[in-house]
């Protein structure tokens, strides 16, 4: 078996031996997502491409520009402290149990070293989610609990890769880093093409890389962001190549992780002992019964409203949103635009805040309503 996978809604007092509950995979301002998706999103969304056309010209450029998409990037509104305790607070008082959290930004642990400079929070795990080139396509990687003392080197070493490292140097990090008995490796939302490559890419290249590399990967996600159809043939991967599954919220909004791991664990090193040993209960929330689009529109809005107490003074979404120039200086969409916001940006974002609020959320529900598999 590769988890046992509860419905708490169904299976509360099964749970009730299990006195901690972990949150894996969730990101804070210290991430960089960047932009160049946006594009391939654009082609289901004619009126909106219309108006990213008709900036564009504006601009002096012919039809939707990908390049400076891709020099572009959002950052999630919470501070590591924030997002540390929404998620402590969701185990704590939905699950009544003990928390571990552990945070996991793109490619840095800057969220780790605010966190240990904080007495409250100076025994959570140093962790990150590495972004691994791989045969043409892209994956993530999420490195949990690396020894504090080589933090800081081995993601130096991971940046180079993902940069354009040579694959000795990757399967020197996998082989180090899986070698920590206190560390976790998870195969992110392994079947997502992020890249967008192509299905027969992306499966060629993760059956390579578990093929190369399987042994130095501990678990595979069970990810609260992708459809449940996904997710069921992530369990069927994960049988095909005796691994266990892990929980994976993705959060990148204000909105709690709806799938966690439930365990007896003392601390975060033995939780991992315990996944890599292939013991996992999962337990899924109440949340996860609502759609999918609902959720994903939710985050949206959280990304795109205002945070008057933002820890760093980003109040609005623009102050989030940063682009790096062709001469390479980085600005925000706040500084760059002055007071003009473009008219197809402006115009976006006071739909998604109108769709948003209380008044039309009901609404909003029921035209997002979906039938997803069966959980």
């Amino acid at each position: 078996m590769v988890a046992e996978i509860r419905l708490w809604w169904k299976d509360r007092r099964a749970c009730g031996s299990l006195c901690a509950g972990v949150s894996l995979h969730s990101h804070t301002l210290h991430s960089r997502e960047y932009l160049s998706f946006i594009p391939r999103y654009l082609k289901s969304i004619p009126l909106l491409a219309w108006l990213v056309r008709r900036e564009a010209r504006r601009h002096g450029m012919r039809g939707i520009p990908h390049a400076e998409f891709a020099r572009a990037w959002w950052t999630p509104p919470l501070s590591a402290h924030a997002a540390w305790l929404l998620e402590k607070s969701n185990v704590e008082n939905r699950l009544q149990r003990r928390a571990m959290v552990s945070i996991t930004d793109h490619d840095n642990i800057d969220a780790a070293d605010a966190l240990h400079a904080r007495e409250e929070t100076r025994q959570t795990p140093v962790s990150l989610e590495w972004t691994v080139p791989f045969c043409g396509a892209s994956f993530h990687i999420g490195v949990h609990n690396l020894p504090p003392q080589r933090a800081h080197s081995l993601v130096r070493s991971m940046n180079e890769y993902t940069a354009d490292g040579p694959e000795t140097l990757l399967r020197g990090l996998l082989e180090e880093v899986s070698g920590y008995p206190e560390t976790l490796v998870v195969l992110n939302h392994p079947l997502w093409d992020e890249e967008d490559v192509s299905a027969d890419v992306h499966w060629v290249a993760l059956g390579k890389l578990l093929g190369l590399y399987g042994r130095c990967v501990h678990a595979l996600e069970l990810n609260a962001d992708r459809p449940w159809r996904e997710n069921r043939a992530t369990i069927e991967l994960a049988q095909a190549n005796n691994l266990p599954l892990v929980s994976g919220g993705d959060r990148h909004g204000c909105d709690p992780s709806p799938v966690v791991n439930l365990t007896n664990a003392a601390d975060f090193a033995e939780f991992a002992q315990e996944i890599r040993s292939g013991r996992s209960v999962i337990a899924l929330l109440p949340r996860l019964r609502e759609s999918r689009k609902v959720r994903l529109f939710e985050t949206a809005f959280d990304i795109l409203r205002d945070h008057p107490s933002h820890s760093l003074g980003w109040v609005r979404w623009s102050d989030r949103v940063f682009y790096k120039r062709r001469n390479g200086s980085v600005t925000s969409l706040s500084e760059l635009w002055g007071r003009r916001q473009p008219g197809a940006v402006s115009g976006f974002v006071g739909l998604v805040g109108l769709l948003g609020g209380q008044t039309m959320r009901p609404a909003l529900r029921w035209a997002l309503a979906e039938k997803e598999a069966s959980l």
